[in-house]
């Protein structure tokens, strides 16, 4: 007969593994209008932090305007893959459905 594996040999729940840090960290950028959240990884996490620890106004002003840029044409690119994807589907699904031309009936 083959033989079995023990129940015993699977990880019970006592020893899990112990959390490490946070894959992405959350960072606030306010801008005039709103807070943007940037998520990033702990070491352009620490990046960002060290670029804006001593910023003068003028730095400030740019950095925010750059930003800002980054944030909106983030959004449009993601709006138009997601406009392009539902449209390449649209496209497909009008092509299977059959569909005849209304009209005079044919006589049997």
């Amino acid at each position: 007969m083959a033989t079995k594996k023990s129940k015993d040999a699977a990880p019970s729940s006592q020893e899990t593994k112990a959390k490490g840090p946070p894959r992405q960290v959350k960072n606030i950028v306010p801008i005039a209008s709103q807070n943007i959240p940037v998520y990033a990884s702990p070491k352009v996490s620490k990046a960002f932090q060290e670029v804006t620890e001593d910023m003068t106004l003028y730095h400030g002003v740019r950095l925010s305007e750059v930003l800002e840029a980054v944030y909106n044409q983030g959004q449009k690119d993601g709006a138009r893959n997601a406009i392009k994807k539902i449209q390449e589907n649209l496209s497909e699904t009008i092509g299977e459905i059959p569909h005849r031309n209304p009209g005079k009936p044919k006589k049997k």
